[in-house]
């Protein structure tokens, strides 16, 4: 399967499934949205569609969803329709209901389709998303006895006439201001319908989510090189071309380290990196010691985190740079300390090590003087010996020819992984 008009024909082929909403499959994924089925079977429906496919580039295993991404679609499949455990419309409901629309594809009724757009919206991310408004005024409108009863089992009759009020009345973006409450009384309904079931599901969900931190579907890159290497350039490009679920959810890019302590400091080019003073031997050592304390506190944030979201995460350097180049780091301790202290900070599942001769790295930043130029390029090229995930990509070429190569590392070493997480999760 190499389109979605391949997948769309195998949806009409294997008929275990619902589409929850974004009915117009190929439209909604050309506009770069996703694809939400629901199965009831979802290993025979996933063996069914790898043996019809080239296999994802990423996976990423939610408790209750099961997220597969593409270079041309993202697909969630649902086993559940769930909000930390706690499920707020059965399966049953929504496979029983559903029909054939006009491209002969499954998929459920209006008012299932309002009710989890609303709420997934609202209760998962946090906001209400205007492209659905005119969808839950439709619902209210034209099937408004079986949405009222949806909103009812999910929520109980008090926030559930709330909502469908505000439906009723074309103003649901108004729920947005509830979230809270809404989140702590669909989760509090489902646990006075199904108990035992509903803190099963609340943990799984938990230890999911500890699981996937452990070990993220999405990787750690860290771009290295002269300056005037491109490697930023590099970065800004992939985020463009590979974000938004082709196949990250986004590309998460950071300089040199976690900027825990400094949020908001200005971290654009460096001009003259080797313009001003060595520190002390003691500021030195200082400045070592406060940066582990920041990747010890900002490793979670700026690299853990968005990983197991499925974002890639791009480092432009890498605290082994300082090892290359101690003085645009004004380090003025002895390299042993550096290195020591080199042996605690985490390292990226790959290091991609832009190389191009002095002279044209010189002619690009004409800042470092060509003998220095030289030895740094030395010190970059020493790099593979120590470090057995590092790539060294030709950087002297044209752009768009360097960041293909970039990518095929990326994707290439994204597929390996991937194959390993399905494999280990049974499904292949």
């Amino acid at each position: 399967m190499k389109n979605i008009d391949h997948f769309i024909n195998f949806l009409k082929k294997n008929r275990d499934y619902t589409l929850l909403r974004n009915t117009d499959v190929k439209k909604h994924v050309e506009n770069g949205g996703d694809i939400d089925i629901l199965s009831n079977d979802f290993k025979c429906y996933m063996t069914n569609l790898l043996t019809s496919t080239d296999l994802p580039l990423m996976y990423i295993n939610r408790s209750y969803l099961h997220s597969f991404f593409w270079k041309w679609a993202h697909i969630d499949i649902f086993t559940s329709i769930e909000f930390r455990g706690a499920n707020f419309i059965s399966n049953e409901e929504i496979i029983s209901a559903k029909i054939i629309n006009s491209n002969e594809l499954l998929e459920a009724p209006l008012h299932i389709q309002a009710l989890v757009c609303w709420l997934s919206n609202l209760l998962l991310g946090g906001f209400f998303k205007s492209e659905y408004k005119s969808m839950i005024i439709q619902a209210a409108q034209e099937s408004g006895e079986a949405f009222h009863a949806s909103l009812e089992y999910a929520l109980g009759p008090v926030w559930g006439q709330r909502l469908f009020s505000l439906a009723c009345e074309e103003r649901p973006e108004i729920s947005e201001k509830w979230i809270r409450p809404l989140r702590h009384a669909l989760w509090w309904r489902a646990f006075r319908r199904a108990p035992f079931t509903t803190l099963t599901r609340w943990a799984i969900y938990r230890k999911n989510q500890i699981s996937r931190c452990a070990n993220p579907p999405a990787p750690w890159v860290a771009i290295l090189g002269l300056d005037g290497s491109g490697k930023s350039t590099i970065a800004k490009s992939i985020k463009e071309t590979r974000g938004r679920g082709k196949p990250f959810m986004d590309v998460h890019i950071t300089h040199w380290r976690p900027l825990f302590f400094h949020k908001s400091q200005d971290m654009g080019p460096v001009v003259e990196p080797h313009d001003k003073p060595e520190r002390g031997t003691l500021s030195s050592l200082a400045k070592l010691g406060f940066l582990v304390l920041e990747w010890i506190f900002g490793f979670w944030q700026y690299v853990l985190r968005p990983r197991a979201k499925g974002q890639l995460v791009i480092f432009d350097r890498h605290y082994v740079d300082l090892l290359v180049d101690p003085r645009r780091y004004r380090y003025g301790a002895p390299l042993w300390a550096a290195r020591l202290i080199g042996t605690l900070i985490p390292k990226p599942d790959l290091f991609i090590l832009l190389d191009l001769p002095a002279e044209v790295a010189r002619s690009r930043k004409p800042e470092v003087s060509l003998d220095e130029a030289r030895r740094l390029r030395k010190r970059y090229l020493d790099l593979p010996r120590i470090l057995p995930n590092a790539h060294v990509v030709n950087a002297a070429r044209p752009l768009d020819e360097v960041v293909a190569e970039v990518e095929e590392i990326i994707l290439t070493a994204q597929q390996k992984r991937t194959t390993a997480r399905m494999c280990k999760a049974g499904l292949l």
